[in-house]
């Protein structure tokens, strides 16, 4: 007979923040707090800014969700969080402004990253979009950030 565990939400949400650490370096509970924070906004206007729904971003902080699915906004998530220590010295104007810009962005490649396109060259080199989709399936489990760039990188190829 096989034994069945069945997880409790508590449970299913605390395993969800350890996947989101996984794959952001932090619980997206402690990434979001700490930009809400730091930017002076609410939740909502972060939803905005990150072009989800207030009701995705609830969810993704709770730990219902373990992971946003559109790139761009992760993007976006990680641009604000990157320049928090910034964002700090900034009066309330010029917070907005960095608020918009990031809401503009539309690409979740950075452009002009020497390390970033590089990489991608090196990849097109020895692989193609499909090669470089199966690789990343492969590598899902073990290592998903690095799976998630080998999928950005075909992406790149395809589009």
């Amino acid at each position: 007979m096989v034994d069945i565990v069945v997880a409790t939400p508590a449970a299913r949400r605390a395993m969800a923040r350890e996947r989101q650490k996984d794959l952001y370096g932090a619980s997206l509970r402690s990434l979001v707090y700490g930009i809400v924070e730091d930017y002076g906004i609410s939740q909502a206007r972060l939803a905005r800014v990150l072009g989800i729904s207030s009701a995705m971003l609830c969810q993704l902080v709770s730990g219902e969700r373990i992971k946003i699915g559109d790139p761009v906004a992760s993007a976006r998530l990680m641009i604000l969080d990157q320049r928090r220590a910034l964002v700090r010295r900034l009066d309330a104007p010029r917070i907005k402004e960095v608020l918009d810009e990031v809401a503009r962005i539309r690409d979740p490649w950075p452009r002009g990253g020497r390390t970033s396109s590089r990489a991608i060259g090196d990849l097109r080199e020895i692989a193609d979009a499909e090669q470089l989709e199966t690789a990343a399936a492969k590598l899902d489990d073990d290592f998903p950030r690095l799976a998630d760039f080998l999928r950005r990188a075909a992406h790149d190829l395809s589009g």
